[in-house]
Order: structure tokens, then C-alpha cells, then sequence
């Protein structure tokens, strides 16, 4: 793979790491590509002095090729140009505010669009400050956040989802009168927000903040991937400003970001001030194709013009994802056009939705909802779950590796015949995995729907 990568980019120079050093010399062992390699330690000694870089001239040259992370197929070499980046840099700063000494937590992959555009050039343009962890995981990430004091956090659900169950946890294990005081406190802010529009969980949850060493957060941001309700929920009732945007590799990659003072949920916000939406042929409900105009919209993909003709059509860039859109402007994404199960009787299930209602049970730590073939060819929900192993160890008292597929079933498929009732005959799951490992994901930490099943 790093053979197809190092060929397919045309590299001329690729920095490497010590620790990695042994990989890349076998991948180009192996292939025919022969990049002058630059040992990392080198590029981070240098002053600037050495050889200074100098502006591109021309908006329009490439800054990057970026192979897509291929969650539903084969990855494409996405083309952004200095123009790109530069006019999304300017498309998030309008929408979010980033005050002098703003001080970023960096989790994400730095190939990762999102990463690299919001989480390191951004601050970099605006001299704030950037911190990094060794490992993604959450109890690091709450010591990076307390350590550095961090103002800004962006990163993708699955890492809030299991922040969230981390809080969750924590209070269930405090001592009764705590548990009851926090139940107490919720409900009132709760109630707030509901009757009056009002978030107190800022002052109601200043000690909890403070404690957690999450106080100096001004503003967290998840995208990537869609954000469960209750997490965006839990974590702006307490007082953290907490917003879903949206965005892809090919627009650099945001395309609509939640202001922090109107916060719709299940939305991920309008367009960039600087991008332009609209729909393709909506259906009876509004449904229809999300399309993207503006600066910051990839040229196409190299070396692909039947791709890139498919991408760009008629000045207005298809995402292939299907969303309805507000009378306010904000964008609600139903799911991708490709993963949409079409039923017997001709409805359309979109996977996505069926998922974030698998996803609300404490039961259930991953799903991935997908067509399978049925009777007479017709195509019938199926979903593949991977459940909460603690939790089920705690209900059978038996440790992970004693639990066995009766013991799951007994607590999971109760679980999920009560969350199918809840919907329409037609969405219902008909089959149903059980996994003892995580989903397959890319190295952006979203699920791989075209991994075997």
C-alpha cells in the first residue's frame, strides 16, 4: 500500500521518522518508487533560515494530494490547491471565534483534512497554541485538556461518544447523595433550556467542569462523522459550548459549521459564510442531494477525469451525501446516497438514522446498518453490532472472555426489539451480527463500510 501511495504521488522527497525508517525502506524494496528521504529529526532542528519557503504566487497551484480514506470503495487522490485551504481557513475563522492565546488539543491524524486545515494551519495562522498527546484515548485526552489548558477541541464522535460514557461512568460510581445532587442539577438545566432557551449548565456545572479539569474549554467541535444527539445534548447542558459542522475531503474540508450561539440538534449547521448549498431534486420530505459552491472546492481528482466529471458537474461539486435543509439554512445530512437500502415496497432506509437509534442504547458501543439480501431477492435491513463488554460483564458477572453469544443475545436482542418498535415497519432490523472486536475503521477512526462482513 505505501508502494501504491509513494508511486501514485510522484514524490520526490518523503520525511520519515526513525521508528518508521524500516517500513518505508522495505515498501520501496518492493516498488519502484525512490523518493530522496529526509530523516524527521532534521526538519524539526531547522530554523527557517536554512532555506526559506517562499509564497505561492499562484492560488490556483496544488498544495496537496490527499488519497481519500475509501469507507464505501477505492480511495481517490483528492487535489486541494493553496487557494482551497487558504479560503476554508477564512470560511472557519468567520464562523468560530479564536481569540489571541487560543491553545488547540491535537488528536486526529494530521493527514486527516479536518486536522490539518482546522487544527494546525488555522491556529498557526491566527498564533495560537497547538498541543499534542502520544495515544487517542480518552483518560489522555482529559490529562492533555487539564494539563495545557486548553481553549479549543476538534475531533470526531466516536472520541466525544466515549468522553460522554467516561462522565457517565464517573457519576454512577460516585457516592449516592452526589449521584442524586448531579440527577438534580441535570433536570434543572434540563428544564431550563427547554422552557426559556436558557444554558445555566455553565454555572450550574462550574464546580463538575473545574474538577474534570475541563474548565478552561471555551469550544468543542465534532465532525467527520455524525454525532449522536445525547452526546452534543449532554455535554452543551453542561456548560460547554459543543458544535457539529460538516465538511469533506474535496471542500477542504468544512462546508458548514453550528454557530456556538444557535445551536439546532441533529443539525450541522449552514454553509461557511464564503460557500454556497442547495439540493438536488429533493423528494416529497426535502431530501435531497447536497451540493457545494466556493472557493474552497477541490479542481477534481488526479489522474481520474471520469471521477472528477462525476464530483463536478455544472459548477456545483455532488457529495453524495443526502440532507434536507431548514427554513434557517441549517443542513440535517440523512446519510450517503450510496449506503440508502431501498425496501420491497420501494421506501428508502437510510442507515445512518437506524444506526444513531442503535447507538442511543448503553448496550451498544459501534453499529453499522447495511442492505443484505433476502427472500426473493429483496433487500432487508441487517446490522452489525459491536456491544458494551464491561457493561455486560458487570449484568452477568462474568469476566469478557467468559461471556458467551447466549449471554448477549439474552441482554441484546431484547434491547434491539425494543428499539425497531419505536419505527416504522420497513426500517426494522431483520438481521442482526454480534461482534467480539470493533468495526474495521480508516485511520480517521470511521467505520469501513465496504470491510467483509
Amino acid at each position: 500500500e505505501l508502494d501504491r501511495v509513494f508511486s501514485e504521488a510522484g514524490l520526490d522527497k518523503l520525511c520519515v521518522s526513525n521508528r518508521l525508517r524500516e517500513v518505508v525502506d522495505r515498501a520501496m524494496a518492493r516498488g519502484t518508487a525512490r523518493p530522496e528521504l529526509i530523516p524527521l529529526d532534521s526538519v524539526l532542528t531547522l530554523t527557517g533560515k536554512e532555506r526559506p519557503l517562499q509564497p505561492a504566487e499562484d492560488p490556483h497551484r496544488p498544495a496537496s494530494l490527499i488519497f481519500t480514506s475509501g469507507t464505501t470503495g477505492k480511495s481517490k487522490k483528492v487535489i486541494l490547491t493553496h487557494g482551497n485551504i487558504l479560503s476554508n481557513i477564512d470560511g472557519f475563522c468567520r464562523r468560530v471565534s479564536l481569540p489571541a492565546g487560543s491553545r488547540f488539543l491535537s488528536v486526529l491524524p494530521l493527514h486527516h483534512t479536518l486536522e490539518c486545515t482546522c487544527d494546525m494551519i488555522a491556529p498557526l495562522v491566527l498564533g495560537s497554541s497547538i498541543y499534542y498527546i502520544r495515544e487517542l484515548n480518552s483518560r489522555e485526552v482529559l490529562n492533555g485538556i487539564r494539563k495545557h489548558r486548553i481553549t479549543h477541541f476538534i475531533s470526531v464522535p466516536l472520541l466525544f461518544e466515549k468522553l460522554y460514557r467516561g462522565i457517565q461512568d464517573a457519576v454512577k460510581k460516585a457516592p449516592l447523595c452526589q449521584r442524586v445532587g448531579f440527577r438534580i442539577l441535570k433536570g434543572a438545566v434540563t428544564a431550563a433550556s427547554a422552557v426559556g432557551g436558557l444554558n445555566i449548565g455553565r454555572t450550574v456545572f462550574a464546580s463538575f467542569r473545574r474538577k474534570a479539569g475541563l474548565d478552561s474549554v471555551e469550544l468543542m467541535i465534532s465532525g467527520g462523522a455524525p454525532l449522536p444527539i445525547e452526546v452534543s445534548k449532554a455535554i452543551n447542558l453542561m456548560g460547554i459550548d459543543f458544535v457539529e459542522g460538516y465538511g469533506l475531503t474535496e471542500t477542504s474540508p468544512v462546508v458548514s459549521l453550528t454557530p456556538a450561539e444557535r445551536i439546532k440538534y441533529g443539525s450541522v449547521g449552514p454553509a461557511l459564510d464564503n460557500a454556497e448549498v442547495r439540493l438536488d431534486s429533493p423528494d416529497g420530505g426535502g431530501i435531497g442531494e447536497l451540493l457545494v459552491r466556493g472557493p474552497m472546492t477541490t479542481p477534481g481528482y488526479e489522474g481520474n477525469p471520469e471521477a472528477t466529471a462525476e464530483l463536478l458537474r455544472d459548477g456545483w461539486l455532488h457529495t453524495g451525501d443526502l440532507a434536507r435543509i431548514d427554513e434557517d439554512g441549517y443542513i440535517y445530512i440523512v446519510g450517503r446516497k450510496k449506503n440508502v437500502i431501498v425496501s420491497a415496497a420501494g421506501k428508502n432506509i437510510y442507515p445512518e438514522e437506524v444506526e444513531a437509534a442503535l447507538l442511543a442504547s448503553p448496550w451498544i458501543i459501534e453499529a453499522m446498518v447495511y442492505g443484505r439480501t433476502g427472500e426473493g431477492s429483496r433487500e432487508e435491513v441487517a446490522a452489525m453490532v459491536y456491544p458494551d463488554f464491561d457493561r455486560l460483564a458487570a449484568q452477568t458477572s462474568k469476566g469478557r472472555e467468559a461471556i458467551t453469544d447466549d449471554d448477549i443475545k439474552a441482554v441484546l436482542d431484547p434491547e434491539i426489539k425494543t428499539i425497531c418498535g419505536r419505527m416504522a415497519d420497513f426500517k426494522r432490523i431483520k438481521h442482526i451480527t454480534y461482534r467480539r472486536r470493533e468495526l474495521e475503521k480508516t485511520s480517521t477512526r470511521k467505520i469501513k463500510r465496504n470491510a467483509p462482513r
